[in-house]
């Protein structure tokens, strides 16, 4: 049986950061989606070798880029959300024999390579659940699940103490891993000043600088 599938779900570039739409305009939003893919991509490169990479989207351009790189896609005509678009992944990975499956955000800011690393090489009974939280809304910015199926999906607020609940109610032993560059996303406002006070990717921040942001903040 094969091991781990990671699942990026990615939303089309021209629809993400609706909610940063106080401090950029569309061609910013926009174009800080597609800064986030880019690196996300890049990075991810480096783990084939110990994982299987699978791209979720409803964007042709986002579809090219990852099959450029080599990484696996799965079409969506037109998006559902990230719990719909987790659902068909988790249905692909259990189609393709995985073990597990770990779901991370296609854009987070600042991901470390030895903590991804330290993630999906963590013990993983089966069945199990490991769980990264995010900050300020109990969402949850990573969940790796063994079998792939063993929880019901849900992102998004409060979806943190929903799994929590679920592994409790099915006996599913879970573990929760705050890893630094799982914690912080760029969502909303309060994420960008976060991400201005202590992220770690000086590019970006340059970026977000010559932007304007930290006085708009």
């Amino acid at each position: 049986m094969k091991d781990i599938n990671i699942v990026l779900p990615i939303k089309d570039p021209m629809k993400a950061k609706e909610r940063l739409a106080a401090l950029l305009t569309p061609d910013q939003r926009r174009a800080l989606a597609l800064m986030l893919i880019e690196q996300t991509f890049s990075f991810f490169k480096d783990f084939t070798s110990i994982a299987h990479i699978l791209v979720v989207t409803d964007s042709e351009r986002v579809a090219g880029r990852a099959e450029e790189e080599g990484f696996s896609v799965l079409r969506e005509e037109a998006s559902e959300g990230e719990t719909a678009a987790v659902e068909k992944a988790t249905a692909w990975s259990g189609a393709q024999g995985f073990r597990s499956q770990v779901v991370i955000p296609g854009d987070m800011a600042g991901l470390d390579a030895a903590e991804i690393r330290d993630l999906l090489t963590r013990e993983r009974p089966d069945p199990s659940v490991i769980l990264c939280p995010a900050t300020g809304d109990d969402g949850t910015n990573a969940i790796l699940t063994t079998p792939p199926d063993v929880l019901r999906f849900r992102f998004g607020d409060r979806s943190f103490p929903d799994y929590m609940a679920q592994a409790r109610e099915k006996g599913v032993p879970c573990s929760v891993v705050r890893l630094d560059s799982l914690v912080l996303d760029l969502d909303t406002p309060d994420d960008v000043r976060a991400f201005m006070q202590n992220g770690q990717n000086d590019t970006l921040k340059k970026v977000l600088e010559e932007w304007d942001i930290p006085r708009k903040l």
